[in-house]
This record gives C-alpha cells, structure tokens and sequence, in this order.
C-alpha cells in the first residue's frame, strides 16, 4: 500500500461535507415586523422554506411555485437563476469528488497505473475545487431582496425589517473548497516507486 491513505479520507471527509451542503441551507432571511410576527425563510439549492415562529406556519415549496409567489413580494427575480447553476455547479461537484475518491484509492491500494491514477486524482479534486468555490463566490454576487445593500443585509421594506446573510451550508462550500485543494496537492506530491525499487524490496537476501 502507498502513502496517501489520509488523503484519501480527507477528500471523503470533504465529499460527506459536500452532501450536508447540498441539502443545507445556502441564504436565509429573517423578517420582523409583520402582524407581531417573526418570520424565518431558507433558500436551499432545490426549495425554499418558510417559517412563522409564534404562529405554527411552515412552508416547503419549489423554486417554480416560489417563483409565482415571488411576482408579488419585493424579491430578486434573477436570484433564482443564481441558484439554478449553484445547482447543477454543485452536482458536477459532487461527481468529480467521488471520481477523485475512486482514483486516490486506487493509487494508494496500488490497483491500476499509478501515474494515471495520481494525476487522474490530483486533476479530479482540483476540478471540485473550483466546482465548490466557483458557486459560493457566484453566489455573493445575487441579491435576493431588491433595493438591498449586498450580499449580507439589512433593510426596511413596508414597515417590517428584513435580514439576510449566508446559511451554513454555503460556509461548507468554502470548507470542502479548501479541503479539496489540500487533497489535490498532496496527492501530486506523492513520489511513485520505481519499479526497480520495488522489486530490490521484494528480492528475499541471498543466503
């Protein structure tokens, strides 16, 4: 067995990450102000919910219907195309990371050649590098309540006040990111054996 085993479990490390994120929330905005009421929404890469503390209300509900609701509250439009390709950056990322997985053990439990499958691994965890980080920078770029000052804000829109800021799961993006890239450097890193090493290794003594 070569060397590399911890890279390997850290690019698993960052592929179970990379799973909660998926699901995880990536914006959330808080609302008070509204009838006494505090109101809570998550946007996810698949859905948005909505939920009233105080009042028992909870809403799950997909971009598609969101978008209907949306033509009539002050929201950002082209925020749910940002999402869009958040979404389908973040699928591609999960593919190369569990490609990267496959080639980095295969070059550590020596199955196949090990040039191909520690450059193939290397090359694979920078892809999901750049597939991590790409949408989480892409992501700040969106704001999701017109008239708002940015990324992280917070306003006043009809006598209510509106928060917003990035949720756990987009921090987790930027975590796997750089777990990924420490991955793909190390495993470049990784000295493959000449075969006349390892056949000296494998010759028993003469008597």
């Amino acid at each position: 067995m070569r060397k590399g085993i911890s890279t390997c479990v850290g690019m698993i490390g960052g592929l179970v990450l990379l799973i909660v994120g998926f699901f995880g929330p990536w914006y959330v905005i808080d609302m008070t102000g509204i009838l006494g009421a505090d109101y809570h929404a998550g946007l996810f890469l698949t859905r948005m919910e909505l939920q009233a503390q105080g009042q028992g209300i909870f809403l799950s509900m997909g971009y598609a219907e969101v978008k209907n609701y949306a033509q009539n509250i002050p929201m950002n439009m082209e925020s749910f195309a940002v999402i869009d390709t958040a979404f389908f950056l973040t699928v591609l990322a999960l593919v190369t990371a569990v490609l990267a997985i496959f080639f980095m053990g295969a070059f550590v439990f020596e199955k196949g050649k090990p040039k191909t499958m520690k450059y193939g691994g290397g090359l694979l965890a920078f892809l999901t590098f750049l597939l991590t980080l790409v949408p989480a920078l892409y992501f700040m770029n969106t704001e999701f309540v017109k008239n708002s000052n940015g990324f992280w804000l917070k306003l006043s829109i009809f006598g209510m006040t509106v928060t917003g800021g990035p949720g756990y799961a987009w921090y987790l993006m930027l975590v796997v990111a750089g777990i990924s890239v420490i991955c793909a450097v190390a495993i470049l890193l990784k000295k493959i054996p000449s075969a006349d090493s390892s056949a000296e290794k494998t010759v028993p003594p003469a008597p």
